[in-house]
C-alpha cells in the first residue's frame, strides 16, 4: 500500500496559478489607485496651506500671497509687506512647494487674469482677487480649488476636463 502524504505537482501548480492571478489583480488595482491618492493628497495639502496663509494673515494682521507657477509646477506662499505681489528677500515665506510627482497645475485663474491671490489682515481676499486653480494627475482626473469672496477655499473633485482648460 502506498502511503500518500503531501501534495501532487498538479495541486501545487493550480495553487501557484491562483496566487499569481490574485497578485496580478492587486498590482493592477494599485497602479490605478496611486495617481488618485496623489491627487487627493496634493489638493488636501494645498488647501491646508491656503488656510494656513489665511490664518497667518489674520493672526499677524499682515498681507499674505499665494502665487502659482504652471511652467515650474510650483506654488509659494509669502508675507507681502509692500503688497507688490512679488516675494522680496526680506519677506517671510510660509512655503515654496513643488507639486507631487504625477500631479500638475493645469489652470490658474484669479481676478484680473493673475496667477496669484492673497489675504489681507481680516482674512478676506486681497484686492478682491478670487478664482480657482485646477490640478490633474497622470490618469487625467481633475480637481478644482476655488477661493470665494469670503476667502474660503472649496474643493471640487472629479471636475470635467473642460472646466480646467
Amino acid at each position: 500500500m502506498l502511503n500518500k502524504k503531501g501534495f501532487t505537482i498538479i495541486e501545487l501548480l493550480v495553487v501557484l496559478a491562483i496566487v499569481g492571478i490574485i497578485i496580478t489583480l492587486a498590482v493592477s488595482s494599485m497602479a490605478n489607485t496611486i495617481p488618485h491618492l496623489r491627487l487627493n493628497d496634493s489638493v488636501g495639502e494645498l488647501v491646508s496651506r491656503i488656510n494656513l496663509a489665511r490664518s497667518a494673515a489674520i493672526a499677524r494682521n499682515k498681507t499674505y500671497v499665494i502665487s502659482f507657477n504652471k511652467l515650474e509646477n510650483t506654488y509659494n506662499i509669502f508675507m507681502d509687506d509692500n503688497e507688490n505681489w512679488q516675494r522680496d528677500d526680506d519677506e517671510d515665506t510660509i512655503t515654496d512647494r513643488q507639486m507631487t510627482k504625477g500631479v500638475s497645475i493645469v489652470k490658474v485663474s484669479f481676478s484680473f487674469g493673475t496667477t496669484a491671490f492673497g489675504y489681507d489682515g481680516s482674512g478676506l481676499p486681497l484686492k478682491n482677487r478670487i478664482g480657482s486653480v485646477c490640478l490633474k494627475n497622470d490618469k487625467d482626473e481633475y480637481h478644482k480649488i476655488s477661493v470665494s469672496w469670503n476667502g474660503r477655499a472649496k474643493v471640487y473633485k472629479n471636475v470635467k476636463k473642460k472646466e480646467c482648460e
